[in-house]
């Protein structure tokens, strides 16, 4: 074959491909809005005036969240300022309800090993909580326990999302149930009346899960968890993504200081040489 012969074949297989994606694409549009805004523009009507009528309500929420390893029943929280927001009120994509958790009483208290100090900052942080921690060191500078001081507010937040490409709903929750994330994946047609109630009652802790434990079979419970294991990782490739940053910056400063060193030498040295040859002259 000819380059021209090649270049053709190129030619073929790419407009082949954007017909192709074209296809999916028109395919997704479709899907998107027989099936997924019927359904996004129905839980942005029943959110929309959840988040309201709580806001105007201000319903009396206490949670307890284990933020106190001392503490055997966990401490408490007020839940309350509650948002909505959305991408768009005519064709819904994404949907999210917020709300924040405050403490009630100053917490402040002390953990006795380096061991469980870590295990708590790594709680802490996994659910986003802000906090302060103030190691305690013996002569030799090791670690031998931390005063912690909770800030907060504790941040909850659903998330709905249609999501055409996979044909779905995805509900992601942080905050709630009995991990600091979790994210499920409906079909379409379970997202019912029903379905937005109970997920509102989550909300509003009236219910522990979205989905009854019982009532999950054990394939879509491993799913589940792969899920969450996902989640974690990618939490975990995010933070350690910061921390190189943070430590490119850090290098970065520290070179500009060598440099700024080395130049401050360097002038001092010529500003010499030079009044010594003045003198000398």
């Amino acid at each position: 074959m000819g380059l021209l012969d090649d270049l053709q074949v190129e030619v073929k297989t790419i407009r082949a491909a954007e017909l192709d994606q074209n296809a999916e694409l028109a395919a997704q549009k479709e899907f998107y809005s027989v099936h997924l805004r019927p359904v996004m523009l129905r839980a942005y009507d029943y959110f929309s005036e959840i988040v309201e009528s709580l806001n105007v309500i201000a319903s009396d929420i206490k949670v307890s969240y284990p933020l106190n390893s001392s503490l055997k029943d966990g401490v408490i929280l007020q839940q309350s300022d509650y948002k909505f927001s959305s991408d768009c009120g005519k064709s819904p994509r994404q949907i999210d309800i917020l709300c924040s958790c405050s403490l009630e009483h100053r917490q402040e208290f002390y953990v006795r090993t380096e061991e469980a100090a870590q295990k708590l900052s790594d709680l802490l942080e996994s659910f986003r909580f802000p906090y302060h921690r103030k190691n305690k060191l013996d002569k030799r500078y090791n670690i031998r326990g931390a005063n912690f001081i909770l800030e907060g507010p504790l941040k909850v937040h659903i998330r709905i999302l249609a999501h055409a490409a996979d044909r779905c709903v995805y509900i992601g929750l942080r905050n709630l149930e009995d991990q600091p994330i979790k994210r499920y994946k409906f079909a379409p047609e379970k997202i019912s009346a029903e379905f937005l109630e109970r997920l509102a009652r989550l909300l509003i802790r009236e219910e522990l899960f979205l989905v009854e434990v019982k009532q999950v079979p054990d394939d879509v419970r491993g799913e589940l968890r792969r899920q969450v294991e996902l989640d974690k990782i990618r939490e975990e490739e995010d933070l350690a993504q910061a921390q190189a940053e943070l430590e490119a910056e850090r290098l970065a400063e520290k070179e500009a200081r060598l440099v700024n060193r080395i130049r401050r030498t360097v002038v001092w040295k010529t500003r010499g040489v030079m009044e010594f040859f003045q003198r000398n002259r």
